[in-house]
């Protein structure tokens, strides 16, 4: 039982990277960004399974443009008391055409490493880390359809605008957010991607990712932001 709540723990956090961090989030220049989160573990599994491995800890999710005029982003997950251990993963984006055209991810968890680098050369499919990116970047007022590389398998997904929440922050202050929640879609004869994602985007001109919770196998990590940019601060008044 124990190994199995550890996996499912892990398997969360594998897939917050999949999706791909100074203590505030703010622009640093023009397509340049830099956001600090604080991630907890939720729901009844992983609040079991934080018995006996971490359940709270630092995020940071980056961006940065780059000589050549593509995109990095990166979201690094660090535990609290255990140095050295973290989840990086990350894309290099297409932002004129918000086209994934690499994608990577590396581990040092509980004694156990691993890195991985693939070019995405399809069309239309977007990495979690890019997806979140074009959500931002191109906010959808209805369902909108997406194909997610996840690990090497392409997944059928919605994404379904969820209305406004407003919703608190580690600092103590809250801020106004549009909800998104992406889901697996059943077809005959493909998978079914089994997690979830759920974005709170502050309703500043940068859609500041507030809120990223992501769900898998019954663990829930939930990422939140530790204090807004100044342009957020502005919009949530």
């Amino acid at each position: 039982m124990q190994q199995l709540r550890k996996k499912n723990t892990i398997l969360a956090l594998a897939l917050a990277g999949s999706l791909a961090l100074p203590a505030s989030g703010r622009a640093v220049t023009q397509g340049d960004e830099d956001f600090h989160y604080r991630w907890s573990l939720r729901n009844l599994v992983g609040v079991i399974a934080g018995l006996f491995l971490p359940r709270q800890g630092d995020g940071q999710l980056t961006s940065k443009m780059q000589p050549n005029g593509h995109l990095t982003s990166e979201l690094v997950i660090t535990s609290s008391g255990h140095e050295g251990e973290y989840w990086r993963y990350g894309a290099e984006i297409d932002p004129e055409h918000l086209q994934p055209i690499r994608a990577w991810s590396s581990y040092v968890w509980r004694g156990k490493s691993k890195s991985k680098n693939s070019d995405i050369d399809q069309r239309g499919v977007l990495d979690i880390v890019s997806g979140i990116y074009a959500i931002r970047k191109d906010p959808p007022a209805k369902s909108r359809r997406m194909s997610i590389w996840s690990d090497g398998d392409l997944y059928d997904v919605v994404v379904i605008p969820r209305g406004l929440e407003r919703r608190s922050l580690v600092d103590g202050s809250s801020v106004e957010t549009r909800h998104y929640a992406i889901r697996g879609v059943d077809l005959p004869g493909k998978d079914e991607w089994k997690g979830k994602i759920d974005l709170w985007l502050a309703l500043d001109d940068a859609a500041t990712p507030v809120v990223i919770q992501i769900s898998r196998n019954l663990a829930d990590v939930r990422l939140e932001l530790k204090s807004l940019p100044k342009a957020a601060q502005q919009a949530s008044h």
